[in-house]
């Protein structure tokens, strides 16, 4: 049957021009989810090789900023803070010595974002996968 409707398109077409969303990180270490200070602590104490810390899926919306830097202390420029959909709050992470924020925004949020240097390859679009402690490889390239 054909397309007797003078307003539908005969094609579908995206209204933004697709972004690369980043979806995985600069850096090959392990990723731990971290849900409290207390948790961070443990870590600390028992794992001596480099990690990032993920925060719980936003964490940033939920407790803000400073309850990050509270949790993470001095490892927060190996943390990733997850802030849902809050590019403001991805924004104030990135300001205050966060490495890296989840931020689910639309393609012209995430391309605004990406123009200033300071978070170009910092914010991310996805939760990378988080490892579990007594699961890991003790070299990268040992087989599971």
């Amino acid at each position: 049957m054909p397309n007797t409707d003078p307003l539908r398109q005969d094609h579908q077409e995206r209204p933004d021009p697709g972004t690369g969303s980043r979806t995985s990180l600069p850096v090959h270490y392990p990723v731990f989810m971290i849900p409290s200070r207390q948790e961070m602590d443990q870590l600390l104490l028992s794992w001596d090789k480099p990690f990032l810390a993920l925060s719980a899926e936003s964490a940033g919306n939920a407790f803000g900023v400073p309850w990050w830097l509270e949790v993470v202390g001095s490892r927060a420029g190996q943390s990733i803070l997850d802030c849902g959909a809050s590019p403001a709050i991805a924004r104030q992470a990135l300001d205050a010595g966060i490495g890296w924020a989840i931020c689910r925004v639309n393609p012209a949020q995430f391309r605004a974002l990406e123009t200033y240097n300071d978070y170009r390859g910092r914010i991310l679009t996805f939760r990378p996968p988080s490892s579990r402690r007594h699961n890991l490889r003790e070299r990268p390239h040992d087989s599971l």
